[in-house]
């Protein structure tokens, strides 16, 4: 059995359908190339709001999962310096890491 792994999207201004459902494939690759079991997708639907991430927060504490995967660093937060924050806020809430499934953080 592999680690357990959790995604989480934020479908930003701009992004279509497809385009979220393309960024929650790239996750599922991302964890299966890293030896991480499929991850459940946590899908914020609107930009501004934050249910799926309390979500995820919750769903993690509860399954002591401590791996998380975002598409891009702008998925957490759209402003750098607010990301690299809200990044840091989710890994101490789970107490693990958050993932970027890109390799250089920016979106695919």
């Amino acid at each position: 059995m592999n680690a357990p792994i959790y995604g989480y999207v934020r479908a930003l201004p701009g992004l279509s359908g497809q385009d979220v459902d393309r960024l929650r494939r790239d996750i599922a690759a991302f964890a299966q190339q890293r030896g991480f079991d499929a991850p459940l997708v946590f899908t914020e639907q609107s930009w501004t709001r934050v249910a799926a991430w309390k979500a995820l927060v919750g769903a993690c504490r509860r399954s002591r999962t401590r791996d998380v995967v975002v598409p891009s660093w702008q998925h957490l937060n759209t402003h750098y310096s607010l990301s690299a924050t809200a990044r840091r806020a989710l890994q101490d809430a789970i107490r693990g890491q958050v993932w970027y499934a890109s390799a250089t953080g920016e979106a695919s």
